[in-house]
């Protein structure tokens, strides 16, 4: 008798698990938007404007609900977002006016100042590794551009630089931390930008 009672409490509680783990999983697999209110909103996200031969991203973010319903909200309002499962983060940015602007790689996370962007979330760790997106004017070719930012660090470095791939001497320069890292990538022992995150977070990162 006491074996069947259990049985029907565990039952219950499967009964009670699921519906929660069903909406938990449904939750994860939808875009979102976090304001920074803290309010997170679920639905479909719309942050590039494809109309004519000049794609744009929205001033105001779309997001459409189950219904069917669309609500708008300035970029400056979303922390972060998710768009056809890919992660966006929104951060204030801003370059030295000392250097030329177009040879510069550093940007700085500021308070509200510069320009508010949404870097693509490519991987997060001691060293993360961002994407910075934008449409040259008259294309509709979305360009990117790496950027990485150790854990402390108040500002970005931009890693790459078109065609002409990885910034070797920038990166060298920047982690000073590792001497192991900077020997990789000068010796071009380091081809792409994944290599380097991975080395930094599982040799670099754990001798600092």
């Amino acid at each position: 008798m006491k074996n069947i009672k259990n049985l029907e409490l565990l039952f219950i509680l499967i009964g009670l698990l699921i519906p929660h783990l069903a909406l938990t999983q449904t939750d994860e697999a939808k875009d979102y938007l976090v304001l920074h209110d803290r309010d997170t909103i679920y639905g479909t996200v719309n942050y590039i404007n494809r109309k004519g031969f000049n794609y744009s991203f929205y001033k105001k973010l779309r997001i459409i609900d189950d219904k069917g319903k669309t609500k708008k909200y300035s970029q400056k309002k979303v922390k972060s977002f998710k768009a056809e499962n890919i992660a966006y983060e929104g951060f204030w940015l801003s370059q030295s006016s000392e250097k030329i602007l177009l040879l510069n790689p550093k940007y700085n996370i500021t308070a509200q100042k510069g320009d508010y962007h949404f870097l693509k979330v490519i991987h997060q760790g001691v060293l993360s590794h961002y994407q910075l997106e934008w449409f040259e004017q008259g294309e509709s070719l979305l360009m990117q551009a790496d950027l990485l930012k150790r854990e402390n660090d108040l500002y970005f470095i931009r890693a790459t630089q078109g065609l002409f791939g990885i910034k070797r001497k920038t990166l060298t320069t920047y982690f000073n931390d590792c001497p192991n890292l900077q020997q990789h990538i000068s010796q071009k022992q380091s081809s792409t930008i994944a290599e380097i995150v991975d080395y930094y977070n599982h040799t670099c990162a754990n001798k600092i």
